[in-house]
């Protein structure tokens, strides 16, 4: 049932929190409710008896965390790099309409900015590098499908914003980065140390949000 549930439960979720983004208009918070119910909440109901070992943080190694704070560094300048670079491919102007659409105004950014940083990192974090591995156990599919809903999730996110090359080269970016927060917590076994890897990225996207938002 586990594997089962790791491979068929992400589409369905995806494909809802798709349909929630593109096709009805409601707000960020209503977004979130939804995203915490699939990723956390049902999870936390079918397999609590699981206790998840993956949340075990403390058994992150000194070497793991090392690597986690180097990636997540390069993983900054990365972000912010390929934005400069490829802005004039980016239809900023829809990117902000589309945030003030769903009330990411100037006055709350700060707001949902601590938000994206430390809740729904944990809460990605939880489900595609926690849960769907641990599901998955020892099998090679836990390198490969992860990170693919990873990256395929966040088409939710990028779908009115980007060319379709675009949009194709950051769903590869995603999966490879998927991979590589996966990869990093092989040796700990917990998802310490993608956690902080996440966290260091969505710093650099936060920057783009703040130069979207506050001068463009």
């Amino acid at each position: 049932m586990q594997k089962w549930f790791g491979a068929l439960f992400p589409i369905f979720s995806v494909l809802l929190l798709l349909w929630i983004e593109q096709s009805i208009g409601v707000s960020y918070g209503v977004k979130t409710f939804a995203k915490v119910i699939l990723f956390v909440g049902i999870p936390l109901l079918l397999f609590r008896a699981t206790k998840f070992p993956f949340l075990r943080l403390r058994k992150a190694d000194r070497k793991s965390m090392q690597l986690a704070f180097l990636l997540g560094i390069a993983i900054i300048v990365l972000i912010i790099g390929a934005f400069l670079l490829l802005q004039p491919r980016i239809d900023i102007a829809s990117l902000r309409d589309d945030l003030l659409q769903s009330g990411i105004t100037p006055a709350v950014f700060p707001f949902i900015a601590f938000y994206i940083l430390i809740g729904n990192s944990f809460i990605e974090e939880f489900f595609f590098r926690g849960l769907l591995p641990n599901l998955f156990g020892q099998s090679k599919i836990r390198f490969i499908l992860p990170p693919f809903f990873f990256a395929i999730y966040h088409i939710a996110i990028f779908l009115p914003w980007f060319t379709l090359p675009i949009l194709l080269l950051a769903i590869g970016g995603l999966w490879a980065g998927g991979l590589i927060f996966q990869l990093a917590n092989e040796k700990c076994r917990t998802l310490l140390p993608s956690w902080i890897i996440h966290m260091f990225a969505d710093v650099g996207i936060l920057l783009i949000g703040v130069y979207v938002i506050y001068f463009y």
